[in-house]
């Protein structure tokens, strides 16, 4: 059977970069460790492969030889190519990476043991390189972050909530629940720690990063910490003033309209806005808007008690502005 080639072990293209060599041999080397695939015979010989591959590719002198005369250049007699007992790493004991007392238990190695314990291949230099020096043990990894959104009502957005979340993990579902801080904007990211895929070896879960869409409300519009909407009011309460009803996020409030009030007049009610960060709240804006009625008993009579109500022409202040 062919020996396959040290680029297809690794996964890489001959003009790969060393970079682009380094980074596949991490990859696969994590992946098929021993340590993490304990008494898979499979795993422990794509290990061996992915060794001996970054061994050579790993090593410019070699790889330049590997590139002119490929793996014969790297028999030695009495031995076939690959992972055989005579090829880069022949005579070489693999299972120094899990026994006791050996480099994945930890144990402190001196330079010069270094170097006489890999032979030709440098073996233990490279997994020193791959996993930080000192052993090779696999230590705890962290799981990884997942992104997810969301879309939320705007009274939730604001006064916050606790919501389930259906989350794919394993071929399978989880629910989790989640809190969402109070205040939160349209398009803000939440990150919640712990909530993301699980750790390896004992190390963290990674963080669930949540990207948050708020529903538009048909009332209340967000202008940063403060809340603001359109007040309907009728023409007597602009005209002799009053008591109105305004509804604010955080429920009703009582406030005065004050006699000879105009459309388009802006109030404001403080504290009844979004939360801010050290704790106070925006404020709350009403506009009032007059409105007409449609059928008035008597119309010209009222009508004309209004018009005459008028100390100036309302738009006269335009005309001095043309």
């Amino acid at each position: 059977m062919a020996e396959k080639d040290y680029y297809d072990i690794l996964g890489v293209k001959k003009a790969a970069s060393d970079d682009e060599v380094k980074k596949a041999y991490r990859a696969l080397a994590k992946k098929y460790h021993p340590d993490k695939n304990k008494g898979n015979k499979d795993a422990e010989a794509k290990f061996k492969q992915i060794s001996e591959a970054y061994s050579v590719l790993g090593d410019k002198e070699k790889r330049e030889q590997y590139d002119r005369l490929g793996r014969e250049a790297f028999h030695f007699p009495g031995g076939g190519g690959g992972g055989g007992a005579g090829g880069p790493f022949g005579g070489f004991d693999f299972s120094q990476f899990t026994r006791a007392g050996g480099p994945g238990s930890g144990a402190r190695t001196s330079s010069r043991t270094r170097r006489t314990t890999a032979g030709q291949g440098g073996f233990t230099d490279i997994f020193s390189d791959l996993f930080g020096g000192g052993g090779f043990e696999a230590g705890p990894e962290r799981g990884s972050d997942v992104e997810a959104e969301v879309t939320i009502d705007f009274r939730d957005a604001i006064l916050g909530t606790t919501m389930e979340l259906t989350m794919s993990a394993g071929g399978g579902a989880e629910k989790i629940k989640v809190k969402i801080p109070e205040g939160v904007a349209d398009g803000q990211r939440i990150r919640l720690r712990g909530k993301g895929t699980p750790g390896m070896q004992g190390g963290p879960a990674g963080d669930l990063n949540l990207l948050v869409h708020v529903r538009s409300h048909p009332l209340f519009q967000r202008d940063g910490h403060d809340i603001r909407i359109d007040l309907p009011i009728t023409v007597g309460e602009a005209i002799r003033g009053g008591e109105v009803e305004v509804p604010t996020i955080h429920g009703p409030v009582r406030a005065r309209i004050p006699a000879g009030t105009s459309s388009g007049r802006t109030f404001r009610i403080s504290g009844k806005g979004v939360k801010k960060k050290g704790g106070e709240h925006g404020d709350h804006y009403y506009r009032v808007m007059i409105t007409v009625p449609k059928h008035i008993a008597d119309s010209d009579a009222a009508v004309d008690a209004i018009e005459a109500s008028y100390d100036e022409n309302p738009r006269a202040a335009l005309k001095t502005a043309l």
